[in-house]
């Protein structure tokens, strides 16, 4: 679906009239690599954002309202919602101002602080029983999969220039499959997939776990708590120092009163958190081919070395195994740079990959 960029402006400014802001002056804010974009409206003093997500290529600003609605629910702090047109796909929302944890970061700040009070907020997340309290889509195999397959489909071809055979494909699944139906229970909650240093910020008009402001949820899933202490200390877009690492995650350990306790829980977490590393990176790996040869954004080509060689540290641990495997097997050079790509010869190769089907053994 193409948009109307004429009658997509027309909607917005009839939406910020209605709004009540249609005085204010309109900033457009820098884009990501999401389909939505975003304005920040100023009047008299006072702000706004104004988040536009096109219906039927953005995902739905619905999500994004019920998932704002429960997080506030249970005390953790994201924009509190204005205004909404759910049909034409438009928000205003409450304005948390410039201090990004990416800004704060470059700028020098205390990486330790910043990164102690994340992990607090999910402490805080992972400790209520409210959380996973809400109708989300199941974080379940069959769609772990899918997003692994993201990699071999886009990343595999962008470095070999040819596909995958159906049946290497094939047992990539089956490995994947091996790997998560051996992993233990773990308790269930709210996953939000994108908690990381983008889409954190802290807002000085608050203390203690309330003044680290979350955005950027509405692809949150019902899953398991590890996802996110991973994404936040894995990050594909920045080093991070292993020992550093090793710190945050005892400091999460530590904070999780009654659980994880026993060297028995923290095993079935960390195994958990070794293989949802490996299906994270994967997956990135692909997106962030799939940015560059089909959409011509090349701009996060440059994290595509951190990200094989944090999948490549995942896949040392023994649970990995079949996983690491397949990889000797089939694809013992994804540690590759990028040659002289095709761009158009790759699309083809990946969507007709993508329409294989997936069989879960």
């Amino acid at each position: 679906m193409q948009i109307n960029f004429v009658e997509r402006e027309k909607d917005r400014i009839d939406f910020i009239e209605s709004a009540g802001w249609g005085e204010a002056e309109v900033a457009a804010l820098p884009v990501d690599a999401s389909a939505r974009c975003y304005f920040r409206l100023s009047k008299s003093g006072d702000t706004k954002i104004l988040m536009d997500a096109p219906p039927g290529i953005a995902e739905p600003v619905e999500v994004f309202a019920k998932v704002a609605r429960h997080l506030l629910a249970c005390g953790i702090s994201v924009p509190v919602i204005h205004r909404e047109d759910i049909e034409r796909g438009f928000l205003l929302l409450e304005d948390f101002g410039e201090k990004t944890y990416a800004k704060l970061l470059g700028a020098g700040e205390s990486e330790e602080k910043l990164y102690e009070l994340a992990v607090d907020v999910l402490v805080k997340m992972h400790s209520s029983e409210k959380l996973p309290d809400i109708d989300m889509p199941p974080y379940d195999l069959a769609f772990l999969i899918r997003e692994a397959l993201i990699m071999v489909d886009w990343y595999y071809p962008s470095i070999k220039g040819s596909s995958l055979t159906p049946d290497a494909r094939q047992n990539y699944i089956d490995a994947w499959c091996q790997v998560f139906k051996k992993l233990p229970a773990l308790p269930t909650t709210l996953v939000l997939r994108d908690f990381h240093i983008d889409n954190l910020m802290i807002l000085d008009d608050r203390e203690g776990v309330s003044a680290c402001g979350l955005l950027d949820f509405q692809t949150a899933v019902l899953g398991v708590p590890p996802y996110d202490l991973m994404s936040l200390v894995e990050d594909a877009r920045r080093d991070i120092d292993p020992q550093f690492r090793e710190r945050m995650v005892s400091r999460y350990f530590s904070k999780m009163r009654g659980k994880y306790q026993s060297e028995e829980d923290r095993k079935s977490y960390m195994d958990w958190y070794y293989v949802l590393s490996a299906q994270r990176h994967a997956k990135v790996l692909g997106l962030f081919s799939r940015l560059y040869v089909r959409d011509n954004k090349d701009a996060y080509l440059k994290h595509v070395p951190r990200v094989s060689g944090l999948m490549a540290d995942s896949m040392k641990q023994d649970i990995l195994k079949p996983v690491k495997k397949w990889f000797e097997m089939y694809f013992p050079d994804f540690r590759s740079d990028f040659g002289p790509i095709k761009q158009d010869l790759v699309t083809q190769l990946a969507t007709k990959s993508e329409m294989l089907i997936t069989r879960l053994s």
